[in-house]
């Protein structure tokens, strides 16, 4: 019986050192956790008439540009203090499911009525709620680090909605006692969308669609039916279409637009995509975000791994791949553990560039992500051979267009066997042409 009784107590002094070491850790990088519900809120509307408003009713207004879209400097100083605090994934979770259920009651409200206008087939660009606090200045305080953490559980939850990353939030009396609007500019004037207007956006998102319908077709006609063999063809699909293009001057470089439709795109294109056609099968299937990099964990049978589709696709020689073709298609990023090693690179667990962030907008921690498996994925039978039925050359370049009259796509050039195919016919035809003069004039 003392037996048992020592075995208690050591185990309950073990957890409270864990805990506290854990604490200590986390004071000591200096890293603000997000704080939970402090002040009571209600939510009394959404989208109310806010039009009679001037600047005299503005009590606050704040703006945060998602990491993704900082510069390369910020990004740099960002990753030095990031290796200088030697932060090693210390928000982590054995019981994850997305970012929407780590938000509480309030953000969750808040989280919902963003959604809700911004997922309508023309989207609201500034979506306005009204509340009931008891506490302003509480709450101020409270809406700067909610509204970050709100957004961050948006973007990587729901990369469909690529136009939200640079918001801007404001709060206005009224002339109701303890009654306020918070009102969210989704595409300010900070915004690589600025200017986007709901209709264009729509017209955007059906080419997405379009391209979306595409893939999932292409899935059905190959019967692929496990996940193993659907992920793969899409980590592949990607990579044979997609050309690798860092130009700050092309506005969709790190949305799934860019990579699905415009096909060249950044590490967020590859990652966000990735994500928006797995979720498509009921994959669970997140954003992974770096100071400088993006990639996706993926829950397999319960338990969570690593694909980074972007490392799956390199620049050998300092030559990109043209687009449809997959010389350089790389699998050593496809479902890993973090026990992962590359012969020609660092380990998984001790690559600079995939140390984790806990923000989509700062070194603050507001989310965690899942724990993740030290070993790769290990397929099964059906599975491995599944991957028999892909066919790669069933990837065409499709081109779409923005049309005044609707949408339309050509095809243009087709992937590897069956552009040689085409290139062959066009031998032949000259060929044949060559014969048939000879004829005529011998």
């Amino acid at each position: 019986m003392k037996r048992i009784l020592y075995q208690c107590i050591i185990f309950l002094i073990y957890n409270i050192i864990i805990s506290w070491a854990e604490d200590l850790k986390i004071s000591k990088l200096g890293i603000k956790q997000n704080p939970r519900d402090n002040n009571e809120v209600i939510i009394e509307d959404i989208n109310p008439d806010i039009n009679s408003l001037d600047n005299n009713d503005l009590i606050f207004k704040s703006e945060n540009i998602p990491i993704k879209f900082w510069n390369i400097t910020e990004k740099n100083e960002l990753k030095q203090k990031i290796n200088d605090e030697d932060v090693v994934s210390i928000s982590s979770s054995s019981t994850f499911i997305d970012f929407y259920n780590q938000l509480s009651n309030t953000e969750k409200q808040f989280y919902d009525a963003i959604y809700e206008h911004s997922a309508k087939d023309v989207p609201d660009l500034t979506i306005s709620v009204e509340v009931t606090i008891r506490n302003r200045n509480a709450f101020i305080e409270q809406l700067k680090d909610f509204s970050e953490r709100i957004f961050t559980a948006l973007a990587y939850d729901k990369p469909e909605l690529w136009w939200i990353g640079t918001y801007q939030i404001s709060m206005s009396s009224t002339m109701k006692i303890n009654h306020y609007y918070v009102i969210f500019d989704i595409t300010p004037e900070d915004s690589i969308f600025s200017g986007y207007t709901g209709a264009k956006i729509k017209k955007l998102n059906d080419l997405i669609k379009m391209a979306k319908n595409d893939i999932m077709d292409q899935i059905a006609d190959m019967k692929l039916t496990t996940n193993y063999a659907i992920l793969r063809y899409i980590h592949d699909y990607l990579i044979t279409k997609i050309i690798y293009t860092l130009d700050e001057s092309m506005i969709h470089i790190r949305t799934i637009y860019g990579a699905l439709v415009e096909n060249k795109c950044v590490c967020e294109g590859y990652a966000e995509a990735f994500q928006y056609i797995a979720k498509q099968y009921g994959i669970n299937c997140i954003i992974a975000r770096s100071s400088e990099h993006e990639w996706n964990f993926v829950e397999m049978d319960g338990k969570w791994y690593v694909v980074d589709v972007t490392y799956d696709d390199p620049i050998i020689n300092n030559k990109v791949t043209p687009q449809g073709y997959n010389d350089n298609l790389r699998t050593d990023y496809f479902l890993i553990g973090t026990d992962h090693k590359v012969d020609y690179y660092n380990k998984y667990s001790n690559d600079p560039d995939h140390v984790l962030v806990y923000s989509g907008y700062s070194d603050n921690i507001m989310v965690y992500y899942p724990d993740i498996e030290t070993k790769d994925y290990a397929p099964s039978d059906l599975e491995i051979e599944e991957l028999g039925l892909i066919d790669l050359t069933n990837i065409t370049n499709t081109e779409y267009h923005e049309m005044e009259d609707g949408l339309h796509y050509n095809s243009t050039e087709t992937s590897n066997g069956l552009s040689i195919k085409i290139s062959c016919i066009s031998i032949l035809s000259h060929l044949l042409l060559i014969a048939i003069t000879l004829t005529i004039f011998i």
